[in-house]
């Protein structure tokens, strides 16, 4: 178990560093970033895009039983990976809408970090 929350909290550096690149005008390396994450959670892009949100957490429960945390990462970096793609942005955010919301519908902790983050998506899709 403590591999694994070991193994989270790395992913969750690399969407950090991933948004500090963003912010700040060095995305360069994002692609790579975003790629490895997703390598490491074992999915893709289009398994995000295309498939149930019940599906995707059984999916990413099966190691550990830690599948709530990786749904959030994958989120997360499914969020930064609609900056690479400004034509899909919109459907790519609408997306990670909806896998936030069955996110904070059947996680017992709430989170105002993941709140913010359907308030910034709110944001970006009225632009």
């Amino acid at each position: 178990r403590d591999l694994i929350m070991v193994q989270i909290e790395e992913l969750g550096k690399m969407v950090a560093q991933v948004i500090f690149n963003r912010n700040n005008n060095a995305a360069g390396k994002n692609p790579e970033l975003i790629q490895t994450v997703f390598e490491n959670l074992k999915l893709d892009q289009d398994f995000l895009m295309t498939t149930a949100p019940d599906d995707i957490l059984r999916f990413l429960d099966s190691e550990e039983k830690s599948g709530i945390l990786r749904l959030e990462i994958a989120i997360k970096t499914l969020i930064e990976s609609s900056y690479l793609q400004p034509k899909n942005q919109p459907e790519i955010l609408l997306r990670a809408k909806e896998l936030l919301e069955y996110l904070q519908a059947h996680d017992s902790t709430f989170s105002l970090e993941r709140v913010n983050l359907l308030n910034e998506i709110e944001e970006r899709l009225k632009e």
